[in-house]
C-alpha cells in the first residue's frame, strides 16, 4: 500500500526544553520546525494547513530505556499538549532511519549503529540494528546526569569562584533556592554562552541585575566539562559492551541533539575510539525527522491504516505496581483495625467471665470454706495450722479476695496479647522535577507513586529565565523521603495565557 498524494506523516520530540515537529510528505521535502510546548497544529505542508480529509500519521519519539508507564505518561502529556500521537517510536531507531535517508544508500542490514542522544536533561546511547525493514535496539544506557543543563551548572560552578571574589552578596542571592528566577536567569545567559563556544573561542556571560559580565574561554568550558565528557565514553562502552560489539565492528557513531554540539564531547568519543563521529549540521532535528520517517515507512507498509480504527494515545490509567502498593495498604489498614476491635472487646468479655466463675458468698459455714481456700491461695507463706470454720477473719480475707478492686478489673488477663493499630505507610523518594516540564514533572511523580499533586503558576514576560511550563520551585524537595500520599506542589512559569 503506497500513500496518497495527500498523506503526511508527522515527527514530534518532546524535548524537556523544546519541543521539536518535522513534516513529511512522500516524495517531498522536509520542513522541521521548533515549538513550545503547547496545543499546536502539527499537520502542515508549507505554508498550506493539510485539510480534514488528508491521510496522517504522528509519531511520537521516546527514549529506548523508558518504561510502560513511563511511555503511557509521556503519550497522556503530548495528548494533553495537542499530539495525538498515532505510535510510539523509539529515539535510536528515529535517528538510524535520518541517518540512512542521510546517506542515501541505507544503513546495511546488520551493521549496528551506536546513537549517543545528548539532549537539555539526559544522556541516551544504543546500538541499532537494521534488520530489513525494522530496526532494532539491542542495547540501551541513560544518564540523567549527563546534558545541556548539566553542563551550565557546572560552568556556573566554575564561574562561582570568581564571583565569590568580586561580588558575594551577588553569588549568595543566586545560590539562595528562593532566588529560583534570578538562578534561572544566569543558567540561562550560561547555556547562551555554552552554545556560542561550539563555534568561537570565548563567550561572554551575562548577570541579569549586575552590570558587568565574565568571559568563558572554549578551554574554560573543557576543564569544567571533561568529568561529563569522561561519563559520556563511559555510557557508551557499557552500551557497546551488552550488545558485544566493538568499535572497529560499528557502522558508525552518531551524535545527536542540541548538547552534542560541545566541541569536547565530539573530541573526547573520537579520540577514545578511534572513529569520527557523525555529526549532523542541525543535531537537535535528527530524532523528529526520524521519527517522520518512520510513518513514512508505516504508510508504506500499511500499518498507519491497521491502527487507524484504535485509540490513538490511551489515556493514563494507574500502573499495575501503583494498584498493587494501593490494594496492600488498605488490606494491612483493615487487618490492623480489625485486630484492635477485637483486642479492645476482648478483656470486658474475660471480666465478665471471672465475675461469673467467683461470685461474693453472704457469711457462715459455706463462706469461711471459700474464704480459706482463697487465703490459702492468696498466701502461700502463711502458717499450715487449719483454719478456724467460723472466724471472722478468713472471712474477711476471702470477700476482699472474691471481690476485684476496680483497678483489678479493668487490667486484661496476663495471657492477653495487645497490639498496635498504626497502618504502616508506604514511603519513597521524591522526584527532583525543577527544570522539568509541568507535565513531564507530573508524569515523573505519577511513576514514583505521588499522585497528589497541586500546581501554582507564575505568569511572566517574555525573555529570558525558565521556558514556558517550566518546574521552578517543588516542595517538598527532590529526593527526601515521603509518603507517597503527602501533597506535592509544584509551581512554574508561564508566557500569556496559562496553556499549561
Amino acid at each position: 500500500m503506497h500513500p496518497s498524494p495527500r498523506a503526511v506523516a508527522v515527527g514530534v520530540d518532546l524535548g524537556s526544553a523544546t519541543t521539536t515537529v518535522s513534516t513529511r510528505r512522500e516524495g517531498g521535502p522536509s520542513e522541521p520546525r521548533e515549538v513550545s510546548q503547547g496545543p499546536t497544529d502539527l499537520v502542515h505542508d508549507g505554508n498550506r494547513p493539510v485539510s480534514a480529509d488528508s491521510s496522517a500519521v504522528i509519531g511520537l519519539a521516546v527514549p529506548a530505556t523508558w518504561s510502560p508507564t513511563r511511555r503511557r505518561a509521556h503519550a497522556e502529556a503530548a495528548a494533553n499538549a495537542g499530539f495525538d500521537a498515532a505510535f510510539l517510536v523509539s529515539e535510536p531507531e528515529a535517528a538510524a532511519r535520518h541517518y540512512a535517508a542521510l546517506q542515501g544508500c541505507g544503513l546495511e542490514a546488520g551493521a549496528p549503529l551506536v546513537v549517543c542522544n545528548i539532549g537539555a536533561a539526559s544522556c541516551h546511547v544504543a546500538v541499532v540494528r537494521r534488520e530489513g525493514e525494522r530496526y532494532q535496539v539491542e542495547s540501551a544506557k541513560t544518564d540523567d546526569d549527563i546534558g545541556g543543563r548539566a553542563f551550565d551548572r557546572l560552568l556556573l560552578d566554575h564561574l562561582a569562584e570568581r564571583l565569590r571574589r568580586t561580588d558575594p552578596e551577588y553569588l549568595a542571592r543566586v545560590q539562595n533556592p528562593a532566588e529560583t528566577a534570578l538562578r534561572a536567569g544566569v543558567l540561562d545567559e550560561v547555556r547562551r554562552a555554552r552554545e556560542r563556544l561550539s563555534d568561537h573561542p570565548s563567550a561572554t556571560v551575562g548577570l541579569p541585575g549586575l552590570d558587568r559580565e565574565l568571559r568563558l574561554t572554549r578551554e574554560d568550558a573543557d576543564q569544567c566539562l571533561t568529568p561529563a565528557a569522561l561519563r559520556t565514553v563511559s555510557l557508551i562502552e557499557d552500551a557497546m559492551r551488552d550488545s558485544g560489539i566493538e568499535a572497529a565492528h560499528i557502522a558508525a557513531l552518531l551524535l545527536v541533539g542540541g548538547a552534542s554540539r560541545t566541541p569536547l564531547i565530539v573530541a573526547a568519543v573520537g579520540h577514545h575510539f578511534g572513529v569520527v563521529p557523525v555529526l549532523p549540521d542541525l543535531p537537535e532535528l535528527v530524532i523528529a525527522e526520524g521519527a517522520a520517517l518512520a510513518g513514512l515507512a508505516r504508510l508504506d507498509t500499511g500499518e498507519a491504516a491497521e491502527d487507524a480504527s484504535a485509540p490513538l494515545v490511551p489515556r493514563m490509567r494507574p500502573s499495575p505496581e501503583v494498584l498493587v502498593t494501593m490494594m496492600v495498604v488498605v488490606l494491612a489498614v483493615l487487618s490492623f483495625a480489625g485486630v484492635a476491635l477485637l483486642n479492645r472487646d476482648e478483656p470486658d468479655v474475660r471480666d465478665v467471665d471471672a465475675a461469673a466463675e467467683t461470685p461474693t458468698l453472704p457469711g457462715g459455714a459455706g463462706a469461711s470454706e471459700v474464704a480459706e481456700a482463697t487465703s490459702e491461695a492468696a498466701e502461700p507463706d502463711a502458717s499450715d495450722e487449719p483454719a478456724v470454720a467460723g472466724s471472722a477473719e478468713p472471712a474477711e480475707e476471702s470477700s476482699e479476695a472474691a471481690s476485684p478492686s476496680p483497678e483489678a478489673s479493668a487490667t486484661p488477663a496476663g495471657d492477653v496479647p495487645t497490639h498496635s493499630a498504626t497502618p504502616v505507610a508506604t514511603t519513597a523518594a521524591v522526584p527532583d522535577v525543577v527544570g522539568e516540564s509541568l507535565a513531564d514533572a507530573k508524569a515523573m511523580l505519577a511513576e514514583a507513586g505521588f499522585t497528589n499533586v497541586s500546581v501554582s503558576g507564575i505568569p511572566r514576560e517574555q525573555g529570558s529565565g525558565p521556558k514556558n511550563c517550566d518546574v521552578t520551585a517543588q516542595s517538598p524537595d527532590g529526593g527526601s523521603q515521603q509518603s507517597e500520599d503527602a501533597p506535592i506542589t509544584l509551581s512554574y512559569v508561564y508566557t500569556g495565557n496559562d496553556t499549561c
